[in-house]
């Protein structure tokens, strides 16, 4: 892993892949397929949207920054995707399954412990799944901010066709809105902010799988505490 990113710093990563175990990716590549499996029912009942490179528009992104709205994600306002959710008992249809709830606790705990090298710290870090999504061909995610769980975000995802799915953002600072488009496997970083939210979207001609995780600093300060009465 050659770049290492500033816990402290803000901005957009899109990193490399390669550094990651092969054998890591093809465990994930078979935790997908085990996804499939498990919602194909629900993959049949999904409904595609009328043209849904509307929801992810430059201008779709101005009408709701107008409006004042600030839309955290999906776990709050399901009507932003209909991406096919995976494990979360928050959201109504999403797909639960023992087999891969098993499988994805494995590819999850490994992925946890090598997403930690890619941050500059020598702080123990915390990194959790946030949640697994599948875009079917012709889905999406629209405009949101994930302002009401603030911290580092870190998606890494598969897409069968590369070329045919993008993640899209627009810059907190400037404005700019840039189209980073799907390889096979990307892994993409971004901090946070709730003063300076960076409001994101996905478009997928693909079947397209997201792994998603947070992280979080563990806190040490009652530890310390703690070691100071000893010393007394």
């Amino acid at each position: 892993m050659q770049q290492k990113i500033d816990l402290e710093s803000n901005g957009f990563y899109d990193l490399d892949c390669s550094w990651l175990p092969g054998e890591l990716l093809s465990a994930a590549e078979r935790c997908i397929e085990q996804q499939k499996t498990a919602a194909q029912a629900a993959h049949e009942s999904v409904q595609s949207v009328e043209r849904p490179l509307e929801f992810v528009s430059p201008d779709a992104l101005e009408k709701i920054l107008v409006s004042g709205q600030d839309v955290h994600g999906v776990a709050s306002d399901r009507s932003i995707s209909d991406v096919i959710v995976f494990g979360a008992h928050h959201i109504e249809d999403s797909v639960l399954s023992e087999a891969v709830r098993t499988s994805r606790r494995e590819v999850d705990n490994r992925l946890s412990r090598e997403l930690a090298s890619i941050f500059a710290t020598r702080k123990p870090l915390n990194i959790v799944s946030s949640g697994h999504l599948w875009y079917p061909k012709g889905s999406y995610m629209g405009w949101h901010t994930n302002n009401r769980a603030p911290g580092w975000r870190i998606y890494i995802n598969y897409a069968e066709e590369p070329g045919k799915s993008f993640f899209r953002y627009r810059d907190p600072d400037t404005g700019q809105i840039t189209t980073s488009w799907d390889k096979r496997w990307n892994l993409r970083v971004f901090r946070i902010d709730e003063r300076k939210p960076i409001w994101h979207c996905v478009y997928s001609d693909t079947n397209r799988f997201s792994l998603g995780y947070m992280l979080k600093i563990q806190k040490q300060r009652n530890f310390f505490r703690f070691a100071r009465k000893l010393k007394r």
